[in-house]
């Protein structure tokens, strides 16, 4: 799957970071629903799935000056 923070370079000039953040943001919320539900292990896998795209995001932003 690829997200628009991965592609962040395509997105308007005028819409970013914003667009990205929100979009990241949105993205991070709906990972989050019924966390509290979850088993330890799939808690351990949602937490290093969105730390990584979070990572991601961060280097994406940073290659293009934000």
């Amino acid at each position: 799957m690829t997200y628009i923070w991965n592609r962040a370079e395509k997105i308007n000039k005028e819409l970013m970071p914003k667009a990205v953040k929100d979009s990241f943001d949105k993205w991070m919320k709906e990972k989050l629903k019924g966390f509290d539900k979850l088993t330890d292990e799939e808690k351990t896998e949602v937490t290093f799935k969105i730390t990584k795209q979070m990572g991601k995001m961060n280097y994406n932003l940073r290659q293009l000056g934000y």
